[in-house]
């Protein structure tokens, strides 16, 4: 008896491997072609100017091979079969959404490309990366590219990757074992190295990490300045913020710079052997009882006089200030992430933060730092620095494509007009990329990747959700259309086999191994 069982079980784990191998052999659908191809006329619609804050009413736009090719009053229709004439009275034009901090996976066609343009994300700059072998989660420059180019031809629907981003550099505990010695980045040597390779494999810039020791990030920038790269990424916790704008960094991510930089401890914080730490509770109450206005003011005026731009993902706070509150650990959005991501990560991490520290006034701490950097955005953004619109995407509770709309709700909390919180997401990330003769605005001549929306943006920044079409890559994608990406992403989200594909990749990936580890 015991050896019938035995065998009956030896035999269901047999079929259970080959289901499984099979499920994993078996490739994934691409994002869905949506959309309907060709010249179109926009008739009678009030276009949005992003440029500066206005509303032209009653125009007609000419859209021809993915192109603007004419704005102006309305006029008597053209008698043009090749024009598929749009509607647009009662409607607003304005150009599509870039998210300037996003992170791609190797499913990102069944998971993040179809959230991204249903909800009117045209480009997003990628920071993530690989180093000198393909990963199985991550997505490499090479993935990028090749879905750009697919892109061009019509061949898929993705959002366009602008620039290129290295791998993390973060001081040579992020490199596994068996790659070579010159991602660490521990001497002159190695940092000529690293950035050769870089610049070799396409990327525009090296993304610095927290642990970055100043020696290192002194030479990268100089390396990276020399072979014709840019830095962006983290402020290292040991460089001052000064000393990250000499150095030119392009853009800085996140929302804490201000708030660890603004306090009487920064220095002997930096000066540390582990800055990370001593970053505790108590260290955070410092941080918020010693805020110092006047040393803030300082360093966002010398901000706004560097060519250095900010990121400041606020989103990436709303975890811990909001862990403890039902309505955000069960935003209906979940049903378009896939479960490995929900049950694995996010869950897990909103339980470690539920229960934020209170002090003796029973402030809650997470709470505060929230209100504080949401408040040193529009402080900063009033200085002069300038800010790009970004969301870390994908990190725990940031919905991919959704994201770009809440942070715009999150920039006009912090005191931003509409018109300066969507020119973030639009012609400000276009200039930024240095793409703003081809992309940002509605003007001739551009790109005619614009977000047709059912009311006025520059009247409540939350009127951007109000997608009633897009037109992309020369396509007009409609609402039915948008929503049939829609329901594509939520049907990959609960797949068997598209969870069982990111959870295989996750546990084959070097990278992600040493992060686990870390």
């Amino acid at each position: 008896m015991l050896m019938k069982l035995l065998r009956a079980s030896a035999a269901m784990l047999g079929v259970l491997v080959l289901v499984t191998a099979g499920l994993l052999m078996w490739p994934l659908p691409d994002t869905p072609r949506v959309g309907t191809a060709g010249d179109f006329l926009v008739r009678n619609v009030a276009v949005v100017d992003v440029e500066h804050g206005t509303v032209r009413d009653r125009q007609d736009v000419v859209l021809r091979d993915g192109r603007i090719a004419a704005v102006g009053p309305s006029a008597p229709t053209p008698t043009n079969d090749s024009l598929t004439i749009i509607d647009g009275t009662g409607k607003y034009l304005m150009p599509g959404l870039w998210d300037m901090h996003t992170h791609a996976v190797k499913i990102s066609p069944q998971y993040t490309h179809p959230l991204f343009v249903a909800n009117g994300v045209t480009g997003v700059r990628d920071m993530s990366g690989c180093m000198s072998q393909p990963d199985s989660l991550l997505a490499c420059i090479d993935d990028r590219n090749a879905w750009n180019r697919a892109l061009e031809r019509g061949e898929s629907l993705s959002p366009r990757y602008v620039l290129q981003s290295s791998f993390k550099i973060n001081g040579g505990g992020e490199v596994p074992d068996g790659y070579p010695a010159f991602f660490k980045a521990r001497n002159p040597a190695e940092v000529r190295q690293l950035v050769a390779f870089y610049r070799q494999a396409g990327a525009d810039f090296l993304k610095t990490y927290s642990e970055l020791t100043p020696a290192t990030y002194r030479a990268l920038a100089t390396e990276a300045r020399r072979q014709g790269l840019g830095l962006a990424g983290h402020r290292p916790l040991r460089i001052p913020l000064e000393d990250m704008l000499a150095a030119g960094q392009r853009s800085v991510e996140h929302p804490r710079m201000f708030y660890e930089e603004c306090f009487p401890g920064a220095a002997a914080l930096r000066a540390l052997p582990d800055p990370a730490a001593a970053y505790d509770a108590a260290m955070r109450w410092r941080m918020i009882d010693e805020h110092d206005r006047a040393r803030c003011a300082a360093l966002m005026d010398a901000m706004a006089r560097s060519d250095t731009w900010w990121t400041p993902t606020l989103q990436v706070l709303q975890l811990s200030a909001r862990a403890g509150d039902p309505a955000f650990r069960n935003d209906p959005r979940l049903k378009y992430v896939p479960l490995v991501f929900t049950k694995l990560l996010w869950e897990p991490d909103a339980d470690r933060v539920a229960t934020q520290p209170t002090d003796a006034s029973r402030r809650p701490q997470y709470t505060t730092l929230y209100r504080m950097a949401q408040g040193h955005v529009g402080q900063a953004h009033a200085a002069g620095v300038k800010i790009l619109a970004g969301t870390d995407a994908g990190d725990t509770y940031v919905f991919p494509g959704f994201g770009i709309h809440d942070e715009l709700v999150e920039f006009v909390g912090a005191g931003l007009s509409p018109a300066e919180a969507i020119r973030s997401a639009t012609l400000d990330a276009a200039v930024f990329a240095g793409m703003d003769d081809a992309f940002g605005s509605i003007q001739t001549g551009k790109a005619a990747d614009l977000l047709l929306l059912d009311a006025n943006p520059l009247e409540d920044v939350r009127h951007t959700r109000r997608i009633r079409g897009l037109f992309f890559a020369g396509k007009y994608l409609d609402r039915a259309a948008l929503d049939e990406l829609l329901a594509f992403a939520e049907q990959q989200a609960g797949s068997v086999r598209t969870n069982l594909h990111l959870l295989w990749d996750g546990l084959n990936s070097p990278l992600i191994r040493v992060q686990a580890a870390d």
